[in-house]
């Protein structure tokens, strides 16, 4: 049974009780509480799995944040980071979410999600197929960079100074690149004075 279910299961990457039942509806579902003890399988949160053989380079960790806290998707300091607009290493996987503002401690690592209104929400992201290994990998759903800068300085708002600008140490000449007619189209829909401040700061302190 383990080897089917693992067959079938495989191309899901993430995969919740639903999907298993899709698959395998008359499965007795002990099974997967048998295969965690085995350790074969991990529990995310409430009803979502991943096999413990799947290696991070696949990018299951943002994958898996989409899935288990929806709707969702990857912004903040860890598309920053992708997009190289900033020089740190991640290692929590942040996102935006419509839901509360919440966090998760996995066996993938640790998420972390903050929340904006709905209408700041439904712009400016892409599905991204990052998985190299199966071209029946789910889609990522990833911040465009111009998103990503706008979320970051609309949900922290300790970003007040010329110093606090220099201290993050963006990186200008990537910066530079995604100032463009769609960041600005973007910033309108936020409606947010304090943020307009903070942009027009940023652009000053690194000369842009």
């Amino acid at each position: 049974m383990w080897i089917e279910f693992q067959t079938k299961m495989k191309p899901f990457r993430v995969f919740s009780i639903w999907d298993v039942e899709k698959q395998f509806p008359s499965m007795n579902l002990m099974n997967l509480a048998r295969w965690q003890k085995k350790g074969y399988i991990s529990k995310l949160r409430n009803r979502w799995y991943v096999f413990n053989d799947t290696e991070s380079r696949e990018n299951i960790e943002w994958l898996a944040a989409n899935l288990i806290y929806a709707p969702s998707y990857i912004s903040l300091h860890t598309a920053l980071s992708w997009y190289n607009l900033i020089p740190e290493m991640i290692a929590t996987t942040t996102s935006v979410t419509t839901l509360k503002t919440n966090k998760f401690s996995t066996p993938l690592g640790n998420f972390d999600y903050h929340s904006i209104k709905p209408d700041i929400f439904g712009f400016g992201c892409v599905l991204e197929n990052m998985d190299s290994l199966t071209g029946k990998s789910r889609n990522i759903m990833v911040a465009t960079p111009q998103k990503a800068i706008l979320d970051f300085f609309y949900i922290n708002s300790f970003y007040n100074s010329k110093q606090d600008f220099i201290d993050l140490r963006l990186n200008d000449s990537e910066l530079s690149k995604y100032l463009n007619d769609d960041f600005y189209q973007y910033m309108e829909k936020y409606q947010n004075k304090a943020l307009e401040r903070k942009i027009r700061l940023m652009t000053k302190t690194y000369g842009l």
